[in-house]
């Protein structure tokens, strides 16, 4: 029970900070110092604990002297909200001082929990800023007042920054504005937004993509997601030696690659010369690089490229009236080779991701032969045995780990709950020994009355929490349980039996299966006989399913059969099909024949283990909801920057992809094609979309741009540290 006297909560005043800096003062001058370590349970995010009293009005939100004796001699003073949550904040160093008025207002607003005007003002109307700003970035041609829109942002973004530099201070601690990494964010931010907006000269081009980082702004609104990020880096640094080792082999296979098969990709089919054209090839072809004469390959019926040929037995023969020269570009419009190190790491980077490598096999086989296919096998189980390696290292470190931990802290807390429970005996043997005294001193104790009292207040309590619902409950009574007479009972005990009757669930269960199975028949085109067997099928399942509804019913009164969750998905399956049946003509109410697929899961109740999978099913998607959400996040900022880098340029460059200056199905024009790039990205398909980007912008910033969706965006789906560390979470 708490204590009606705060115990420890003093005001921060003037002498406190002068107390502070004395302490400050004799902690330099002194030669031994104390190993102190912060309390755990006074850490910044949890609620103070209940021992220090309850809160006086007079203190919430106001500035308190630090009852961690390990804050208090380094600049700190706390501040408990309504909520009693912990904040911290630094007292000295590039601030106002906390007896200021303006900052004590700028405290109030960050810490203040949930009264209204607070979060609308404030933290939810921050949310709905960045969620505007987010549309307003999407849109590819702004309206008349999209100027105002974004200056206004500005200024939303610019006062959220000025109220939380005033109330944490301009330095760089743990309790500082800059001790925030995102914070650093939001600032420089907004910083380019000013810059871009008021410099005289023209930095659009340098900040295009610096401004798209707002989007980034909705993570730390939501603690799930900001606490996801901040596992990732855990992640990621536990992960940086095997990155560090990834690249080394890429690198090694790389040159390995490049001695092995550096300009052989360029061999292709020449037509042999005539008599009279013996000079002039021989001038055209004494170069290496060989202009190209497109006319004169030999292209496979279909195939864009030339035929691909080698000087080696077992590459690539030229059909007759052809030989193989060392002529034209490499495949792929020079984007597949192993000419130098960029190349062949694209290449070999293609290979580990499995993008699209059968046409590299069948590239390099042609040009060098397919002794070279020991040299794909080698680098193809060389990954999968490495990603299995990695996946099962870091899963048995992770184990170790947290069996260390669990060991750790079962040794610290077997003795203290120990001894707490040793408390606890002696505490309840002493209260059962002071009860009987008492009732041997008088019949009708204290103790008595006092149960009398706590038993009543337990009563009334009760009341009061039904007296809202009352007119329900009487309405219920009268209207939706049905006792109206002796043969109405008989009825509804005689269904009640065959309701629950094993033998009722088994030709329920058979019902459903064979429905499943007339569901799965249903092809096109059908012939009207097949349909009309189907309509029958459909028509008696829906006839057994609404005669089940109205036995439950039935035996179970409205009030009790819509008190059960199953009953509830049964009837809305129920209705449904009926609307289906009844306004089968009706336009626009296609979508009701669809949803008999949902008749499935009435499996659920009969078959336990596909009902436990479900709910796990479910319950995964709620653990990572706050991951769904920032993969999400990530997408749809890659999605906005790949619009603005490359958007025009599918437009002004489109002749490159095409000859009759048609629009590829893949591109970045536009938000929703742009979102569905990344999307295939991250399915795994990006060499055709990155050899896109290549034809129409420069291939240094489109490189960066592919590498920093598919490493990030696989990373988020798919890591195993990351899964390891998410389960350690959950």
């Amino acid at each position: 029970m708490a204590s009606p006297e705060p115990k420890g909560l003093v005001p921060f005043t003037r002498e406190s900070l002068e107390l502070m800096e004395q302490r400050i003062a004799k902690k330099h001058n002194e030669e031994h110092k104390e190993d102190l370590k912060p309390n755990t349970d006074l850490e910044v995010g949890k609620e103070l604990p209940f021992v220090y009293g309850t809160l006086p009005r007079g203190m919430v939100s106001e500035p308190l002297e630090d009852l961690d004796p390990y804050y208090q001699d380094q600049n700190t003073f706390m501040v408990v909200n309504k909520n009693r949550t912990i904040f911290r904040f630094n007292a000295t160093w590039c601030t106002l001082s906390p007896l200021n008025s303006i900052r004590r207002a700028t405290v109030k607003i960050l810490v203040h929990p949930y009264p209204f005007l607070f979060r609308i003002f404030f933290r939810l109307f921050i949310l709905i800023s960045v969620l505007i700003d987010c549309i307003y970035m999407s849109i590819k041609y702004f309206p008349k007042w999209g100027p105002e829109v974004q200056i206004t942002l500005l200024g939303i973004y610019t006062l959220e920054i000025l109220v939380k530099l005033i109330a944490r201070g301009f330095w760089t601690g743990p309790f500082y504005f800059f001790g925030d990494p995102w914070n650093w964010l939001d600032f420089s931010v907004t910083l380019f937004e000013h810059i871009t907006i008021y410099s005289p000269l023209n930095f659009r081009p340098i900040f295009r993509v610096a401004r798209n980082l707002r989007i980034l702004k909705i993570i730390p609104l939501n603690q799930g997601m900001k606490s996801y990020v901040g596992i990732l880096f855990q992640c990621l640094k536990k992960l940086a030696g095997v990155i560090i080792l990834t690249l080394f082999f890429l690198s090694l296979f790389s040159l390995i690659g490049m001695g092995l098969f550096m300009g052989k990709l360029k061999h292709k089919c020449f037509r042999s010369p005539q008599e009279n054209e013996t000079e002039t090839l021989h001038n055209r072809t004494r170069n290496t690089c060989y202009t190209r004469e497109t006319e004169n390959f030999y292209y496979l019926e279909g195939e864009r490229y030339a035929l691909l040929c080698g000087n080696r037995t077992d590459a690539g023969r030229c059909p007759e009236g052809y030989m193989c020269i060392k002529a034209g570009m490499n495949p792929d419009n020079g984007y597949t080779n192993f000419d130098n190190f960029g190349w062949a790491l694209l290449a070999l980077f293609r290979l580990m991701t499995q993008d699209y490598p059968e046409a590299l096999y069948h590239q390099i086989l042609y040009a060098s032969g397919k002794v070279y296919m020991i040299f794909f096998f080698i680098i193809s189980f060389w990954f999968a045995f490495y990603m299995a390696s990695l996946f099962l290292g870091i899963l048995a470190m992770s184990y170790e780990e947290e069996k260390q931990t669990a060991a750790e802290k079962s040794k610290k807390t077997e003795p203290k709950f120990q001894h707490t429970l040793l408390q606890e005996e002696n505490e309840a043997a002493e209260t059962k020994t002071t009860q009987i005294e008492m009732k041997k001193r008088s019949p009708t104790s204290s103790l008595d009355i006092l149960d009398d009292a706590t038993l009543r207040h337990k009563e009334e309590h009760t009341k009061s929490q039904k007296r809202c619902p009352m007119c329900w409950y009487k309405f219920a009574k009268i209207f939706l349980i049905w006792n109206c007479s002796p043969c109405w009972i008989k009825l509804k005990e005689f269904v009640h039996v065959v309701i629950t009757h094993p033998f009722t669930d088994l030709f329920l269960t058979i019902c459903i299966i064979r429905d499943i199975f007339f569901l799965a028949m249903e092809h096109y085109p059908m012939s009207e006989a097949f349909t009309s067997v189907l309509s029958i099928g459909n028509l008696v399942f829906l006839g057994i399913f609404t005669t089940e509804m109205i036995f439950k019913i039935i035996a179970l009164h409205p009030y009790g059969y819509f008190q059960v969750g199953w009953n509830i998905f049964d009837s809305l399956i129920v209705f449904i099909g009926l609307a289906e049946l009844f306004l089968v003509d009706a336009h626009g109410l296609d979508f009701l024949g669809p949803l008999r697929v949902l008749r499935i899961f009435k499996l659920m109740k009969y078959w336990p283990a596909f009902k436990m999978l479900m709910l796990t099913l479910a319950k995964s998607l709620v653990a990572l909801k706050d991951l769904i959400l920032l993969l999400f996040t990530f997408m749809f900022f890659s999605a906005v920057v790949g619009m603005k880098l490359y958007g025009s340029s599918y437009e002004d460059y489109v002749y490159n992809l095409d000859t009759d200056c048609q629009h590829l199905r893949w591109h970045m024009i536009d938000f929703f094609h742009s979102y569905l790039n990344v999307f295939r990205i991250l399915c795994g398909e990006w060499i055709e979309t990155l050899w896109d980007c290549f034809k129409i912008a420069d291939q240094f910033s489109c490189v960066p741009f592919y590498m920093m969706v598919i490493l990030i965006g696989n990373f988020l789906v798919s890591n195993p540290c990351f899964q390891v560390c998410l389960g350690k979470l959950m």
